[in-house]
């Protein structure tokens, strides 16, 4: 176990240390990191690959924890939610997101370092998951000229797993893919390396002027710019700065809206997410000749934006989340 990092997330200096000295001492070898903020704990994640963390139950209520997860399940790294005493409410207990996969388990900064290292053992030794696909194995290569249409993707709460589960069954001469994700505004190009990394196609950050090429997915993500399209052929990425749309910066629904001219050369997906954004967008869409979907309620961690597109009629079928990577490439041949 002596190649194994640890990653321990708190604010909590002395229990960070306390714990750091424990677990190096009862793994030798073990390198232990620390880090006192979202950003800094997903960096180094990122780089060093922890088989675990400890996570201070306080991220776990961020909305910036959802990125976080989404790199752990890609990393398979085992985590826990560690209390602050036995009276605090575990933050799985009202937050989505964790409900779906945080476990039933949390520890407290009172239990000795002792009963850390046995949870740590007992959750790094339970079986593991099947590595990840490398990139251009996903099983559902095609041609570049089958594709006619691009692809819109607009998603939020629970949307960073979704566009993982999404784009790993995309093949890596997918469609020209754009997306808008709301996350927080630190976050963006973790995301994009996050997609990245399991995506057989080529996952860029959005920049103003880009080309919409076949292989290439375009992310807006923690951007203080709207993303659209724009107005004339060859097809480019538009950033443009503007007051919230839908309530958010940047807004599904200006994605959407600005690729209502190649309506019938679209086809564009809601997944899951809290609020409304994108729906009018949708609309607008599938009454220009696009194919439009919205994610089902069963599949979603939040069944708030998907639910307004349907309802309104922006969405012309719901598809669960196993399906919507098949769903969009067979309705972008057509």
């Amino acid at each position: 176990m002596a190649s194994q990092n640890l990653l321990i997330i708190t604010t909590d200096r002395a229990f960070a240390r306390s714990l750091q000295s424990h677990m190096e001492a009862t793994y030798p070898g073990m390198k232990v990191l620390l880090a006192n903020n979202l950003m800094m704990a997903y960096n180094q994640a990122e780089a060093a690959q922890p088989v675990f963390a400890f996570v201070e139950d306080g991220f776990t209520k961020l909305p910036e924890f959802e990125m976080m997860l989404a790199l752990f399940s890609a990393l398979d790294t085992r985590w826990v939610a560690v209390m602050d005493n036995m009276g605090a409410t575990p933050a799985r207990q009202s937050s989505p997101l964790l409900n779906v996969g945080a476990g039933i388990f949390e520890l407290t900064k009172a239990d000795s370092p002792r009963q850390f290292a046995q949870y740590f053992d007992m959750m790094v030794k339970a079986p593991r998951r099947d590595q990840a696909r490398p990139r251009g194995m996903n099983g559902t290569a095609a041609a570049a000229s089958t594709f006619k249409k691009i692809i819109l993707i607009g998603s939020s709460t629970g949307g960073v797993e979704a566009l993982r589960s999404v784009l790993v069954g995309f093949p890596a001469q997918c469609p020209p893919t754009m997306i808008v994700q709301h996350t927080g505004k630190n976050f963006g190009q973790g995301l994009v390396s996050l997609l990245d990394r399991i995506c057989a196609a080529k996952v860029v950050q959005a920049e103003d002027g880009m080309k919409l090429e076949t292989g290439h997915v375009y992310v807006a993500a923690g951007q203080r710019r709207h993303m659209g399209m724009t107005q004339r052929k060859p097809m480019r990425t538009r950033l443009k700065e503007g007051p919230p749309i839908s309530g958010h910066t940047p807004s599904v629904d200006a994605l959407f809206s600005s690729a209502v001219p190649y309506g019938s050369d679209v086809v564009a997906a809601i997944l899951t997410g809290m609020g409304q954004d994108g729906a009018k967008g949708l609309l607008e869409l599938r009454k220009s000749g696009a194919a439009t979907f919205a994610q089902d309620e069963k599949s979603s961690v939040v069944y708030g934006m998907p639910r307004v597109a349907w309802e309104t009629g922006a969405a012309q079928k719901q598809v669960s989340l196993a399906r919507m990577a098949g769903t969009l490439l067979q309705a972008a041949k057509a």
